[in-house]
């Protein structure tokens, strides 16, 4: 039986899709163009991070101040919750009007000590870390009385342990955000010669009443 010889164009054509490149999707990964996305990855994190955590330390100041102020009107107030104890009817209702200004004064303290726009006081701090014992949320003004004096007795002891827990808190978030500095050092070599002392400095401070912190500013404040 004759064998047909194959078109020749069509043998061509096999010949040719066999010699082809392997496409786009075939090809192995660029480890270094990898290793940078990883990079970059790592450092939209940390700027991420670093502002959030920045910010809670700015809204920690702004409790603080809040808790001295408060403090110093709960004194007030207490003074003259024990005075009424003793008085008579007349002087009494006279103090106890004082007393409800004073009360006022401390709501309005409470309720002005915002950070970023929004209250000091109506945030979950332990979710940037388990650590932290601030309780923002068991300072209520609104819950004070007059009469015992007791009620007054415990909101400012409350502040003090409050105020206590909030500085402590503010230690602990700048301790881990030199850790993640000392974590993204190892991939980035950029790192090495960031001075994290300078954590404690004025310039960061003051990073804390600004906006949009990125990784770049961050390098400035502390190169």
């Amino acid at each position: 039986m004759k064998i047909t010889p194959q078109n020749a164009s069509y043998v061509n054509d096999i010949a040719t899709s066999k010699q082809q490149p392997k496409s786009a999707s075939e090809k192995k990964p660029d480890k270094t163009q990898s290793k940078e996305d990883s990079i970059h990855i790592a450092q939209s994190q940390l700027a991420a991070s670093t502002k959030e955590i920045n910010n809670a330390i700015g809204a920690l100041q702004k409790a603080i101040s809040g808790i001295d102020d408060m403090s110093h009107e709960g004194k007030s107030l207490l003074k003259i919750a024990k005075k009424i104890q003793d008085e008579s009817e007349p002087q009494k209702q006279k103090d106890i009007l004082k007393a409800d200004s004073i009360k006022k004064d401390i709501l309005k303290t409470f309720e002005g000590a915002r950070f970023d726009g929004e209250s000091v006081f109506d945030k979950n701090y332990t979710l940037l870390d388990t650590r932290i014992k601030f309780d923002a949320r068991s300072i209520k003004p609104s819950a004070i009385t007059i009469d015992p004096p007791k009620s007054s007795e415990n909101f400012l002891k409350n502040l003090q342990n409050q105020k206590k827990y909030a500085k402590e808190a503010i230690t602990i978030l700048k301790d881990k955000l030199e850790g993640q500095l000392d974590s993204i050092k190892k991939t980035n070599a950029s790192y090495e010669s960031l001075d994290r002392s300078a954590l404690k400095d004025k310039e960061f401070k003051e990073a804390h009443k600004t906006e949009g912190i990125t990784l770049e500013r961050l390098t400035k404040l502390l190169g």
